[in-house]
């Protein structure tokens, strides 16, 4: 089994040259103070395109990206997902493979989420890399989220993250991403998880 080495995703963006230290600082303070993600202010207030963010979190965390517009998408594995929850972290389960469910997400979500993502799964996710906007849409459709009730949520999120209330956390190895962990509970070889997922891309002519 392959192990992965996960690092922080403002640090990768940094040592690529895609962003200045002073960018990554600078809307740091700006997320604080907003409660808005790191990652989504970037995208909207520096250079950052969702390109960018996903070549670099391929790279460097060693996972695939899958084009969500041409996967066959397993509907009834998001709707066990609570929908706040999928909204706040982008995390789109796409279908089961063996003990594991493919999960498509914008950013690596943090331990405690991926925690949380287990238990609302009932199976090991394993993570790929997709757009914002692609995630957004597909889980926006799926839950049938009105532009109210997505406001909302993201009111409540950044409520709490302005409170300075800080999520539980699960313990993680030092120098060892997540999935690195949930990859070694795995009988199937990275590899062979994704030659599976292959075949529920959709042909190009579809």
């Amino acid at each position: 089994m392959r192990t992965l080495r996960y690092r922080d995703t403002c640090e990768i963006l940094v040592s690529d040259g895609l962003l200045l230290p002073a960018d990554i600082e600078a809307n740091r303070i700006q997320s604080e103070e907003t409660g808005e993600g790191i990652i989504a202010t970037l995208l909207r207030e520096t250079t950052l395109t969702e390109s960018d963010l996903a070549r670099c979190l391929c790279t460097h965390h060693q996972l695939p990206m899958i084009p969500i517009s041409r996967y066959k998408i397993d509907g009834d594995l998001l709707l066990s997902l609570d929908p706040s929850f999928a909204w706040e972290f982008g995390t789109l389960p796409l279908s089961r493979i063996g003990s594991t469910v493919i999960v498509a997400v914008p950013d690596i979500p943090p331990p405690h989420a991926i925690t949380i993502l287990r238990e609302q799964l009932k199976s090991e996710p394993f993570l790929t890399i997709s757009s914002f906007d692609e995630i957004q849409l597909e889980i926006a459709r799926r839950f049938e989220l009105t532009e109210e009730r997505k406001i909302e949520i993201d009111r409540d999120v950044r409520t709490r993250r302005r409170g300075g209330r800080p999520p539980d956390r699960t313990v993680v190895a030092t120098g060892m991403s997540s999935t690195s962990s949930l990859l070694e509970a795995l009988d199937d070889s990275w590899e062979n998880i994704f030659e599976e997922a292959e075949k529920n891309v959709r042909d190009g002519s579809v």
